[in-house]
């Protein structure tokens, strides 16, 4: 018989155009063996799925957007049709992100115990290398802007697998999110459209006083590269420098001299990021980092411009 006191978990998977890693996703979400966990695929400016597909798994479900709103938009629209479908947890996974059997079920052991997290993520671990960590929470100093993906590149040796902190964040990689949390915070913010929509969710909720937990048990691998063609594209370095001033100044304001050499910082790992590109892609690089400064002074949200290319 099911057990009927099993929490309900939404799967939201956002596809954009990427059929075949968001049926990746929904077959390693097929494996995790959490009874009550049902796949939410978002359509975001996609036409991949059909209501059909996703009704094969009890309790699937497809939304549609007739437009790309953007990563954080679109998760949205997946948290508030699992919430109407009465889901007590979303589980807000990549579609480049395959969680290993036993992830959900760990994640929501380490809810069940005090202090009882509200937002919780998992060791994330490289696709191509699960030997070597992607990453398992993220260190942000906002008074200086410094950040790091905990353990990133790192052979996995275990020297996380006891970690006893709450962490300022965790990725949005495999972000589980409880029913409370999501009507609390009213998910993420859809101005950053892609990128640290995921910090923002967590310092807002510490903010709530609810709190964020990184469950090294839980093990996701995840094939970053594929994503925006890889860590160094424009759209990404766009969103990433845009959005990591935004997050440092809205959460840790000022004064005006200290933004100013706080900024400087930020840019300069952002420029760095830029160099890493080779031959024709380094100006592109460049100037999107350059454009993505502008758009936080003006303060520009949404979509990445037009011209900015992948």
């Amino acid at each position: 018989m099911p057990d009927t006191h099993a929490p309900r978990i939404a799967a939201v998977v956002v596809n954009w155009r990427r059929p075949q890693a968001s049926r990746a996703a929904l077959a390693a979400l097929a494996e995790v063996g959490a009874p009550g966990c049902f796949p939410v695929v978002v359509e975001n400016g996609s036409d991949d799925f059909t209501d059909a597909e996703l009704a094969r798994t009890p309790g699937g479900r497809r939304v549609v957007s007739p437009s790309n709103v953007g990563f954080a938009a679109g998760a949205n629209l997946g948290m508030r049709a699992a919430l109407d479908a009465g889901a007590d947890w979303v589980w807000f996974v990549n579609d480049d992100a395959a969680p290993e059997p036993g992830a959900l079920a760990t994640l929501l052991a380490a809810a069940a115990l005090p202090p009882h997290p509200q937002v919780l993520g998992p060791k994330i671990l490289q696709a191509d290398h699960p030997e070597r960590i992607d990453s398992v929470a993220v260190t942000l100093d906002l008074a200086s802007g410094a950040m790091r993906l905990l353990g990133h590149d790192e052979v996995d040796r275990g020297q996380y697998d006891v970690l006893g902190y709450a962490p300022l964040a965790v990725t949005g990689c495999a972000l589980l999110v409880s029913r409370r949390a999501c009507l609390l915070l009213g998910g993420f913010e859809e101005a950053y459209f892609a990128y640290f929509e995921d910090i923002d969710l967590c310092l807002r909720a510490r903010l709530a006083g609810l709190h964020v937990a990184a469950v090294p048990a839980a093990r996701v691998r995840h094939d970053r590269a594929p994503t925006h063609a890889g860590r160094q594209s424009p759209s990404s370095l766009y969103y990433s420098v845009r959005n990591h001033l935004v997050v440092v100044a809205l959460f840790c304001p000022k004064p005006p001299w200290l933004t100013r050499l706080r900024s400087l910082r930020v840019l300069g790992r952002y420029l760095s990021f830029a160099a890493l590109r080779s031959g024709a892609g380094a100006p592109a690089a460049l100037r999107a980092v350059r454009r993505g400064v502008q758009d936080y002074q003006r303060g520009s949200m949404g979509a990445a411009p037009a011209d900015l290319g992948d």
